[in-house]
């Protein structure tokens, strides 16, 4: 009776999703022009008409097309990214009502155990990266700013504006951010370091996006948001250091072993990334079809990335291979379109892996834009633990066994600690009263009273065992613990040796015998001694995989600090705009000023849209006067204004056409008209 039901209800959903899809894609493509037709004509709802007949002006203001036409391809274009978007939720959602084993397989994929070491080192390059970008932004210079010259991105913007941006509060801050973010790479007091790291990286880092450009850094700032609601400070911190030696006055030697815990933060940051790249990729073809692909349109996007770098010609030219551009499009777009999909499979999960740091690469060398920030975030596809477990029975075999006092408490904390370093699974603790233990390792000869008095390692040599005991145990300990090759030569070394022997002789001979609270070996109750709640994990990670879905729904990417990622969607030629400047004195004599200390003081990326900004239809004069004194400040650090400034009257701006040949920027425009001119006393007018 139940599963009729379930079934009945199924079968509902999914004619209601098909006459939604049906009504939205229908009156998409059929209601969407009629209406943006009438409201040109003025004959639909009146803000729609109004909204209309403004944006006609400001079109029509920057020489731009504004007829009929245009508004009614604009609509039929709006209705079919409509249609495709809806398509895309419809058989998301169809495929998790009506197949189970979806639904399973996404459970299976939220849920699965990972060992502690595989999100550590996911924490340690995430908040490495976030600790690069506090030292590489220029977070400082944009906070000198004043606020007129902000841009305000979406989502931030809504609390920017009630915020003080000014130097003298920015510079305390990154100095606490620094400290931060610090700590929580080496793991101390994780919880705490990596919550105050990210709320300060959201504000800090945000501050150059106010500059009109957008860096989309959004990714590592999130997945640290990811990391700071679970437990990563378990391995490969100094809170686990600590941890341990807690757990070993509890009687528990063993360090945390795999779980949910673990995986759900990893899984979730996958998610994250899949976002990143699946909305860029469904708008290339939900807005240009298999155009994008199978055209030159690729290779004309080398083109104008190559004239923007001006002096950068790639080391192996790709681009002249027969069928490069498609071939790279395509694997561009099924690598983007396919990354959610092919994280539900662990085969699928390795090869998308693999087919990410390829196209970095790839992109890195072709058109200098490398992502090390993304690139960074896919040691989260690797399972550590086991490729380290792996190796270390390459290395050394079978574990070592190591037979120590249970019932000294610094017997178990030493072999606590050592388990949190001993990442290639080669210690393996036996503890020395358990007689039946120590039978089942195959080592019932040693004797019980040596075994109270020293600590024992014991490994298989041949078809015997090698025992090493007191100091020389702990040589040979020392052997399977990576952290501790640095001191190998040391610990052999006769003086070293000697003292190390004399020091351990009185430590074991003084210890106290400390009975553990609990039987020793047995694991504590994961609520006494790793508590964790998956409630503040999934109410983030919620918020920002939904966040990330809606604005790049949106193609919105524009925002921090979630947005949509950069499309890359617009169909290219070879042919490229961009501004000139000429400087004219009193006299009417004129100079032409180079552009490259304007991309070495603002960075690649800041460069191309502030340029872009100077020769936009229609402009914006204030604006462009706000970016030209910031050019103006370029100008002068690399020395490029004369040294005499008193008989400067202009610097005009010049839209120039450039054709693309190659990588090397063409030394002429094949056309130029000046653009607009700003008087250079209103330049200087703060001065």
């Amino acid at each position: 009776m139940r599963d009729s039901r379930l079934a009945t209800v199924q079968r509902g959903l999914l004619i209601v999703l098909l006459l939604g899809w049906l009504g939205v894609v229908v009156g998409a493509r059929v209601a969407m022009p009629a209406l943006i037709g009438a409201a040109y004509d003025g004959e639909s709802i009146t803000w729609l008409n109004q909204k209309i007949e403004k944006h006609r002006a400001y079109r029509a203001g920057g020489g731009l097309p504004s007829d009929r036409e245009w508004y009614l391809d604009w609509a039929r274009g709006y209705a079919l990214k409509a249609a495709a978007l809806t398509t895309l939720g419809a058989g998301v959602a169809a495929a998790l009502i009506a197949w189970p084993a979806a639904r399973r397989r996404v459970k299976r994929y939220l849920f699965a155990s990972a060992a502690p070491l595989n999100l550590a080192v996911l924490r340690v390059a995430a908040f490495g990266m976030l600790l690069y970008l506090l030292r590489t932004e220029k977070i400082l210079y944009y906070a000198a700013w004043s606020r007129e010259m902000y841009d305000w991105p979406a989502v931030a913007g809504l609390y920017y504006k009630f915020l003080p941006i000014t130097p003298e509060v920015v510079g305390p801050l990154l100095v606490v951010a620094l400290v931060t973010t610090t700590l929580a790479i080496v793991g101390l007091f994780t919880r705490f370091s990596a919550i105050a790291s990210v709320l300060l990286a959201v504000y800090l880092i945000g501050v150059p996006q106010l500059s009109g450009k957008v860096n989309h850094l959004h990714h590592v700032v999130l997945i640290c948001a990811v990391l700071a609601c679970s437990r990563c400070g378990d391995a490969l911190s100094l809170d686990a250091v600590w941890r341990a030696i807690r757990r070993a006055d509890r009687g528990v030697v063993a360090p945390p072993g795999r779980g949910v815990r673990y995986g759900m933060p990893i899984r979730i940051a996958m998610l994250v990334l899949a976002t990143v790249y699946f909305f860029p990729g469904f708008w290339k073809i939900a807005s240009n079809g298999p155009q994008w692909v199978f055209s030159d349109n690729l290779t004309n996007h080398m083109y104008q990335k190559w004239f923007e770098l001006e002096h950068y010609t790639p080391p192996i030219p790709l681009h002249k291979a027969p069928f490069a551009g498609p071939g790279g499009a395509l694997f561009a777009v099924v690598f983007e379109l396919g990354f959610p999909l092919a994280l539900l499979w662990r085969p699928t999960r390795a090869l998308w892996g693999v087919m990410g740091i390829a196209f970095h690469n790839l992109t890195n060398l072709l058109m200098q834009i490398s992502f090390v920030t993304l690139q960074s975030m896919y040691v989260m596809f690797v399972d550590w633990q086991r490729l380290f477990c792996w190796l270390g029975g390459k290395l050394f075999g079978e574990p070592i066994r190591v037979l120590y006092d249970g019932n000294c408490g610094l017997c178990r904390r030493t072999m606590a600690v050592l388990g949190v370093f001993d990442w290639l699974q080669s210690l393996r603790p036996v503890n020395a009263l358990n007689r039946a233990a120590v039978e089942s390792e195959g080592l019932g000869q040693l004797d019980d009273a040596a075994l109270m008095q020293d600590m024992h390692a014991a490994w298989r040599d041949g078809d015997g065992w090698k025992v090493a005991k007191g100091y020389a145990a702990y040589q040979a300990i020392a052997w399977r613990v990576p952290l501790l090759w640095p001191l190998l030569p040391v610990l052999y070394l006769p003086p070293v040796a000697a003292i190390g022997r004399q020091v351990y002789r009185r430590v074991a001979d003084s210890r106290a015998c400390r009975v553990p609270t609990a039987p020793t070996g047995e694991r504590p109750a994961v609520r006494s001694s790793l508590g964790w709640s998956w409630l503040p994990l999934a109410l983030v990670g919620g918020v920002i995989l939904a966040g990330q879905c809606l604005l790049g729904a949106g193609r919105l990417h524009t925002a921090w600090p979630i947005a949509c990622y950069p499309l890359f969607d617009q169909i290219e030629d070879r042919t490229v705009v961009w501004p000139e400047f000429t400087l004219v004195d009193s006299t009417g004599e004129s100079m032409v000023l180079d552009d490259d200390p304007i991309r070495d003081h603002l960075g690649s990326a800041r460069y191309v849209v502030s340029m872009k900004s100077l020769i936009a239809q229609p402009l914006d004069p204030e604006a462009a006067r706000l970016t030209l004194r910031k050019f103006v400040e370029a100008w002068r650090a690399e020395e490029a204004l004369p040294r005499d400034e008193s008989s400067l009257d202009q610097l005009v701006v010049s839209r120039a056409t450039y054709e693309l040949s190659g990588p090397q920027r063409p030394q002429a425009p094949i056309e130029s008209q000046p653009h607009h001119a700003v008087d250079w006393s209103e330049l200087i007018a703060d001065e």
